[in-house]
């Protein structure tokens, strides 16, 4: 790909000096495809000039622009324009018809063939001149013979063109033996051209800037030069068009299926995408599948599985034959779509899935697998798993890698599958955590449905095709990039900006009359500029007395937006709406010591909000009226110094954690009740952080960390599980990582030690690893700073002024002084699609850093801050809002990078 595509430029001037007036007479059954070698990968079909004028108006023309290959595209142009006066080649070039054929010539490159229709004496004339200026200026030229015809070259600057020309076409390659392939496809009339090899391309009426003609056989080998595996498309060939606005681009056109493949299964009518609704937003990746006919496509597509994937096969006949399941049988369960997805992961080892089944009966659908896994339980030995989560049945399939048993490799890495129903859907997945996830995100309205940036997408796609692949490329980077060559994961990391600038992209065929019309849809939106507005009293409020928590927001029942909760030196805590208008306030006499919960006490929909201070655990409503009986005090009036609410399945049948200045732990219901084994649960020394809750499988954890280093681990009733208490026999930071999946021994907590030792334990109490980080001195210190979603951690490695970030395996991201004798306050934000966010505070200074994980200061300038700060992002409007403390004043600012 290190090749100028659009070089063709030169390549039109480069052998004029051989071109005869005489050979504008032409041959009666010559055209431009004549020439293109069957084994061409991609053509580009277009008027070059013309095309690539227009490209240059699109957002989508930085990609190419700054693309590896076309860094001497602009000096090309501007060098062409020079020779004969300013605009002089544009202008007589503007409309030459132009092929561009793309050829794999090595193991990790290709290179084009050009072919350039001359139409007119203008451009002979004009090639004629450049010839004679190229040769002054120092510029060799050679002629040779390749089977009668005469073949020039060209060369100069480290580079040799050669060239041909043959009656009123001229074809030039930077690779000698395509231009040798080109005269082979004229001369050997059992040799066939590329449009006589696909005579079932038609022409698509040039409805777009360029058109493409893809080789899929090829193709797929061209990408072997950028990823290591095997490429089957199972398709022969197509042709679209590319149509562009400001913001998206689109191949438009129709593919042809080979015979036996898998595209070929699809010869029903497709049906709508309507499972958008499921899909969380969170998902990197969607296969989506759909049939009017799933019965008549069923067949098919059982056939293809057992013929391809011999090892599908094997376990298709196991299970028949131990548990009477036959795969057949599911099919007919299934209404009209089928997806399976991949979500966006923190942390590179973890890689969850999802497949939705569509389902005509839910009922039906819930006893055949209910019935299945009691015949397998039965077959085993074992117990039937199923939980209880917010009012949903999570249920174990005890097959292991079941979805492929209908898809193939399509939908492998299924080690375990759990699933759960919802409305008409059968949703299953390998790791039981995301499972529950996914029903928060329905109930959140965090799903594809409901994102204004995938309905504006979806509006561009098509709304029925049989296979669509949809793709939210930031989110899927890590997987797109760890799948290249190392010399591309290279490049990809030195252009990540540009190329993730390109935000969704799908992949559709639909069936139409023994072809499939194909839609290849990108969006790339519009950049906008990071900018701080300067803190005034439209985007500030300020206060009588200093002001001394950080911003909380806090989610209502009134509507979507956050309202922000506050303190000032008085005890006074302010109740604003998003607008920041105060709605109430309060003097509580004392400090609020914990974080603010969203509770919904009644179970009615309407929420109220839980904190503590020393002495007094209170519960507000957002009008400023107390839940009864709030606030309230603990019996024997332990100094408070930990509060946090914990929901086992979210069924809102919540449970206080209270935690005391002696580290003692307090476990109540929502009325200040104490639960046995917790009244209270004593420690023998203070708490790093809140005592918090796991759900492991059917397992529930209680984990709390002493300031002696200390892990703890409890079951509901407050007694030690086996292998707790850990000791680290180390000065811990304050907080910890908890990894969650489906089982004790599979989950783990990381810790590091104030000296960097970075320790990971299996809930089970079995140590994974114990390394120690570099230190640069006996002074060094670290943190574990978790992102505020508890799904992934950075490591902050300090010593003096100076501030070094890495990621949660050790690797440096970024370094930073300070010149602070103050504390330094750390908060990371990762929002997924590349949206990651590492936050300084500098208390003493009173400035705000907000950084990308490069260490960019992505707000151009400190920002004003003395305490935490609360951050949201919009991916609708694109846009991060922060809202910081300083002083007596509330201000927020917005940005967007």
């Amino acid at each position: 790909m290190k090749k100028v595509l659009i070089i063709i430029s030169i390549l039109l001037l480069a052998g004029a000096g051989y071109f005869t007036y005489e050979k504008w007479v032409k041959h009666a059954n010559l055209t431009i495809w004549s020439f293109v070698p069957a084994d061409a990968a991609m053509v580009l079909e277009g008027e070059v000039m013309k095309d690539l004028q227009t490209l240059q108006g699109y957002t989508a023309w930085s990609i190419i622009d700054q693309s590896t290959g076309f860094e001497n595209f602009r000096s090309g142009l501007t060098f062409l324009d020079s020779i004969n006066g300013e605009g002089g080649f544009r202008a007589v070039f503007e409309k030459a018809p132009v092929l561009a054929s793309a050829h794999k010539v090595s193991s990790e490159n290709l290179d084009f063939l050009f072919i350039v229709e001359l139409q007119n004496i203008s451009q002979n004339t004009f090639a004629n001149a450049t010839i004679g200026r190229l040769q002054k200026q120092g510029y060799r030229f050679k002629t040779r013979n390749y089977n009668d015809f005469k073949i020039s070259e060209i060369s100069g600057e480290g580079k040799t063109l050669t060239f041909i020309f043959y009656k009123n076409f001229f074809l030039a390659s930077f690779t000698p033996y395509l231009i040798e392939d080109a005269i082979r496809v004229i001369s050997d009339s059992e040799l066939p051209a590329f449009k006589e090899k696909f005579n079932e391309l038609k022409d698509t009426g040039a409805q777009g800037v360029v058109t493409i003609h893809l080789n899929y056989e090829k193709a797929g080998e061209l990408l072997g030069a950028f990823t290591p595996q095997d490429h089957n498309f199972s398709m022969t060939a197509g042709n679209y068009d590319l149509m562009l606005d400001s913001s998206f681009l689109q191949f438009s056109g129709f593919s042809y299926a080979a015979k036996n493949g898998w595209i070929d299964t699809h010869n029903e009518q497709p049906a709508t995408f309507d499972m958008a609704e499921v899909i969380p937003e969170n998902t990197a990746h969607l296969l989506h599948i759909t049939s009017s006919n799933m019965t008549g496509w069923k067949d098919k597509q059982v056939a293809y599985v057992r013929s391809r994937y011999p090892d599908v096969k094997n376990l298709q006949d196991s299970l028949r034959s131990q548990y009477d399941f036959n795969v057949d049988q599911v099919f007919d369960l299934v209404d009209e779509e089928i997806g399976v997805a991949t979500l966006e992961s923190p942390r590179a080892r973890d890689k969850q899935k999802l497949m939705i089944l569509e389902v005509k009966n839910i009922q039906e659908s819930l006893n055949f697998f209910g019935q299945l896994t009691q015949r397998i339980a039965l077959a085993r030995g074992d117990s039937v798993y199923s939980e209880s989560y917010s009012d949903n049945e999570i249920r174990f399939l005890a097959i292991r890698n079941f979805p492929s048993t209908l898809l193939g490799d399509m939908a492998d890495g299924f080690d375990q599958c759990f699933y759960i129903s919802y409305r008409n859907y059968l949703i299953f997945s390998n790791d039981l955590q995301e499972l529950k996830n996914l029903i928060a995100s329905v109930q959140e309205e965090d799903t594809w449905g409901k994102s204004i940036q995938m309905n504006d997408f979806f509006s561009r796609t098509n709304n029925a095709a049989n296979v669509s692949l949809f793709v939210n490329i930031p989110r899927a980077w890590d997987n797109i990039s760890s799948s290249l060559k190392p010399e591309w994961q290279e490049h990809f990391k030195e252009n990540t900006t540009t190329y993730r600038s390109i935000e969704l992209a799908a992949f559709q065929y639909s069936y139409v009359d023994g072809q499939y019309f194909t839609n290849y849809t990108f969006t790339q939106p519009v950049k906008r500029r990071s900018s701080i507005p300067k803190t005034n009293a439209e985007n500030g409020v300020r206060f009588v007395s200093a002001l001394t928590t950080k911003p909380f927001l806090v989610r209502t029942h009134a509507h979507k937006d956050f309202d922000i909760i506050l303190q000032d030196s008085t005890n006074t805590v302010y109740y604003m709406d998003p607008n920041q208008n105060a709605l109430w306030s309060e003097n509580i006499e004392e400090q609020i010591v914990s974080d603010i919960h969203a509770i919904d006490y009644y179970k009615n929909g309407k929420i109220q909000y839980l904190f503590a201070t020393a002495s007094k655990v209170f519960m507000i409503d957002r009008t400023g009226a107390a839940i009864p009986g709030y606030p309230k005090a603990l019996p024997s009036s332990p100094t408070i110094e930990h509060l946090n609410l914990i929901d086992y399945d979210r069924s809102r049948n919540y449970r206080l954690a209270i935690t005391d200045a002696n580290g003692n732990i307090y476990l109540t219901d929502k009325d200040l009740k104490l639960l046995d084994g917790w009244n209270p649960r004593k420690m023998n020394r203070g708490a790093l952080v809140p005592m918090d809750h796991a759900r492991l499988g059917r397992t529930d954890v209680m984990i709390s960390l002493q300031q002696n280093g200390v892990i703890n681990l409890m079951n509901r009733r407050g007694e030690n599980m086996g292998g707790f208490p850990f000791e680290t026999k180390q000065t811990i930071s304050k907080n910890y990582f908890l990894r969650q999946s489906n089982s004790l021994s599979n989950s783990s907590i990381t810790v590091i030690s104030e000296g960097g030792e970075l320790t990971e334990i299996t809930l089970e109490g079995g140590v994974i690893k114990r390394d120690q980080l570099i230190k640069t001195s006996a002074d060094t210190k670290f943190q574990l700073i978790p992102d505020t979603g508890k799904e992934s951690f950075i490591i902050i490695r300090n010593e003096g002024n100076t501030y070094e970030v890495l990621d949660d395996t050790g690797n440096l991201l970024f370094k930073k002084d300070y010149l602070s004798q103050g504390p330094i306050l750390v908060q990371y934000y990762q929002f997924g699609a590349g949206k990651d966010l590492v936050i300084f505070t500098d208390v003493q200074n009173k400035a705000l850093y907000i950084y990308d994980k490069s260490g960019n200061l992505i707000t151009g300038n400190p920002l004003n801050s003395e305490h935490e700060v609360s951050l949201i992002y919009s991916s609708a409007k694109r846009e991060f809002q922060v809202f910081t403390i300083w002083g007596e004043s509330l201000e927020f600012y917005t940005f967007s990078y």
